[in-house]
């Protein structure tokens, strides 16, 4: 028996028992993610969108405080106060009773 008789007749052997498990007999369709490949991409973009919205509230958050504080700054480096209104009259907040 040569080498080569027994090379083709493994390949022969693997040939046959693939198209009997039904290996080699995909079609197209038969590929993909499927169900729970859908199911992870939705997820992933609800988890992106979540995201997405909290950066932006919080760059927003920091952008309104910076332009406070310039405007404080601002207000400071002209040398302006505020000064606090007090009321006319003590007030008691617990009996809501002005003394």
């Amino acid at each position: 028996m040569s080498c080569l008789y027994i090379v083709n007749t493994i390949f022969e052997s693997l040939a046959l028992t693939s198209s009997t498990l039904g290996f080699g007999t995909e079609t197209a369709s038969d590929y993909g993610p499927g169900f729970l490949g859908f199911i992870f991409t939705a997820a992933m973009v609800v988890a992106v969108i979540f995201l997405i919205r909290d950066m932006i509230r919080r760059v927003r958050r920091v952008r309104y405080t910076s332009e406070a504080e310039a405007k404080q700054q601002e207000m400071v480096s002209k040398g302006e106060e505020r000064k606090l209104q007090e009321p006319d009259e003590p007030h008691d907040p617990k009996t809501d009773e002005q003394q």
